[in-house]
């Protein structure tokens, strides 16, 4: 089951951050990020039973309100690869599209050869640019771009 988290949910928060943190290690989100980001931007889980095997983060762009931006998704490594990541994005995805969101853009490592086709073969996004040390010396990001039509 796909849901929006709409509330500060203190369970589900942490099993969110423990996902990132198996996902992304030290760079993954906090409590600190999280509850915020459940408050004024978007935070869809991916429930299989009642464990939290997904979740997907987005905020929407002050400077142009139908543009929303992926912070990160997260799948449990347990359920990598049977597709769970592209139906959470395509639901959350249809979901802010009903929400007035027409374009949605991410980033992703340029090495990361495996998303950059997942978002483009199975999600329509196009790569539209690079940005080089985004993160840091040698922390560069692909710029990746979706246009609802």
């Amino acid at each position: 089951m796909i849901e929006l988290l709409k509330e500060n949910r203190p369970e589900l928060i942490k099993q969110i951050v423990q996902l990132e943190n198996e996902a992304f290690g030290a760079d993954g989100l906090t409590e600190w990020v999280l509850v915020p980001l459940v408050r004024h931007g978007r935070v869809y889980c991916l429930t299989i039973g009642n464990r939290l095997v997904g979740a997907a983060q987005y905020l929407r762009d002050w400077d142009n309100p139908e543009l929303a931006y992926l912070v990160g998704i997260a799948v449990a490594k347990s359920h990598q690869g049977q597709g769970w990541g592209t139906e959470l994005m395509k639901e959350s995805m249809r979901s802010m599209s009903r929400d007035g969101i027409r374009e949605l853009e991410l980033t992703v490592a340029p090495d990361n050869r495996g998303a950059v086709e997942v978002y483009k073969r199975k999600l329509g996004f196009v790569e539209a640019g690079y940005r080089r040390n985004e993160y840091g010396e040698g922390r560069d990001r692909l710029v990746m771009r979706y246009k609802n039509d």
